[in-house]
């Protein structure tokens, strides 16, 4: 007897993803017998989630804020999750759990698509699992990094991590990355101050939700391209979907399910 393979999304909060309605439109549109939930775990509680894991029909999980790092001691992990130091998608693999990373995927392919990255002077702002793949990808198409986070030893570390440049204060870049959870609760919260935008290109925001982020709005106003996490949602999801299913993203249906949300 086929049973319908479960996946779905690990975070804290979890209301606000469209990772449910994205995959679901695409297991449907091809006709695959899965589905894909959001399971709420809160930090203390992701040691005894992990563990059943190995008795449900669970093929795959992303894991979201604020378990990047934190999943990485309860499963096997790929060469792209240990050079990252953070999972956000974890697949089955016969009878073990592997982690691995697409997140850097998604911040890369929105920017490539508007420009190039080679030497493109980018201010990283957050030290956690997105700063780490963002790291991770522009390191590898030659962009000139710095990373700037509140606490400055978390910066600096990071920056040491991929040989990059860590800053205690916001400097002048072309290209403005959040990836901290600034403006995932509170849209009227940002990261940095709104000057921080004259000299920027594009600013992008790793975070989404119901309304604009207070960071999108600022460098608007300063005349900056944006991208929004919608983005980088699409394009790490494709890469967990083919990656899962071993079948094609069908990507103008995940697109379109996220656009009519």
């Amino acid at each position: 007897m086929n049973m319908t393979h479960i996946y779905g999304i690990v975070a804290h909060p979890v209301s606000h993803s469209l990772s449910p309605i994205m995959h679901n439109a695409a297991f449907k549109s091809l006709g695959i017998d899965a589905e894909y939930r959001a399971f709420d775990v809160k930090p203390e509680d992701l040691g005894a989630f992990m563990k059943i894991l190995y008795k449900e029909n669970i093929y795959g999980l992303n894991i979201s804020m604020p378990h990047k790092e934190a999943v990485m001691d309860y499963v096997e992990t790929d060469d792209i999750a240990k050079d990252i130091g953070a999972v956000n998608t974890i697949f089955r693999e016969n009878d073990k759990f592997v982690g691995t990373n697409t997140d850097w995927i998604g911040i890369i392919e929105p920017l490539l698509k508007r420009t190039e990255l080679k030497d493109k002077k980018v201010m990283i702002v957050g030290a956690g699992g997105a700063a780490k793949a963002a790291c991770y990808g522009l390191k590898k198409q030659g962009a000139d990094v710095v990373v700037v986070n509140r606490t400055y030893d978390h910066a600096e570390s990071l920056a040491t991590k991929f040989g990059l440049k860590a800053s205690k204060d916001p400097i002048e870049a072309e290209i403005i990355i959040n990836c901290t959870c600034v403006g995932l609760e509170n849209p009227e919260k940002s990261p940095v101050k709104e000057e921080v935008f004259l000299y920027a290109q594009i600013a992008f925001d790793v975070i989404y939700g119901g309304s604009e982020t207070k960071f999108i709005r600022d460098a608007k106003r300063a005349g900056a391209l944006t991208i929004s996490g919608e983005e980088m949602l699409l394009h790490q999801g494709y890469a967990c979907f083919e990656g899962w299913t071993g079948k094609k993203a069908p990507k103008e249906v995940m697109q379109e399910s996220i656009t009519e949300a």
